[in-house]
């Protein structure tokens, strides 16, 4: 019986010791897998992060494409165009373009757009005059026709009221930018959706075909009616106007 209690405690202390190597080689493991998933998850971070700047810079010099070529348009003179715009340059707030400006960024906010952007096509369009009609029956703000209003749900009698001509003007745009997906996704989309708006998505696809690779808006504007390529140069050249002086 003497012997017996070192002997138990011996085993003891054995029993303890595997326990304790079986513990380690376990948060071993873990560690390790856990390095591997932070590596793994590190690694694709960089990837889709290297994928974001690789897109920017291609959705910048995109940009930058177009805007050299609404300078370089033949149809009207870029810079005496907005050196036209006397009423902005004596606008009474630095921060505003109109007495719409609050209309403008809820709808553009709503439908996913720069408000700048929105009112560079409001003043292409209208020069800011919800009263403005053209000789084709194009109301207000945004020039919505008639068939447009019925066609996006509303009375064409309310494109008078200035919320809800620019709402629909802008889920216009926003209809229009959603088709063009299926054709393209980068920067020439909006240069397309935009020109869908003056001349229609029928007549800007006429002049599109992937078959002779006629897909950018470079390659695209020529076969587009002069109307329409003015039309976006100048939103383009506005917009990147406006951006220099209002804040997003």
């Amino acid at each position: 019986m003497r012997y017996r209690a070192p002997i138990v405690l011996s085993m003891v202390i054995i029993a303890i010791m595997i326990l304790t190597g079986c513990s380690s080689n376990q948060s071993d493991k873990s560690t390790t897998r856990a390095s591997e998933t932070l590596t793994d998850t590190t690694s694709k971070d960089s990837v889709v992060q290297k994928d974001s700047r690789d897109s920017s810079k291609k959705l910048k010099k995109r940009k930058a494409q177009i805007l050299e070529s609404a300078r370089q348009n033949r149809l009207f003179n870029a810079e005496k165009w907005l050196k036209s715009d006397y009423a902005f340059f004596k606008r009474p707030k630095p921060g505003r373009i109109s007495e719409y400006d609050h209309i403008i960024k809820k709808m553009a906010r709503r439908y996913g757009f720069d408000w700048r952007l929105i009112a560079a096509q409001i003043y292409t369009e209208s020069n800011f005059r919800n009263a403005a009609k053209s000789h084709v029956g194009a109301t207000g703000l945004m020039q919505i026709m008639p068939g447009t209003a019925k066609f996006m749900g509303y009375d064409p009698k309310l494109m008078i009221k200035p919320e809800v001509n620019i709402a629909v003007g802008c889920l216009y745009d926003q209809r229009m930018y959603s088709l063009w997906k299926r054709q393209t996704t980068d920067y020439n989309r909006l240069a397309f959706a935009l020109a869908s708006y003056n001349a229609g998505r029928g007549r800007v696809l006429r002049s599109y075909s992937t078959k002779d690779s006629i897909t950018t808006w470079e390659k695209v504007h020529p076969n587009l009616p002069e109307e329409t390529q003015s039309y976006v140069h100048k939103i383009y050249l506005k917009h990147e106007f406006y951006s220099k002086y209002l804040l997003p």
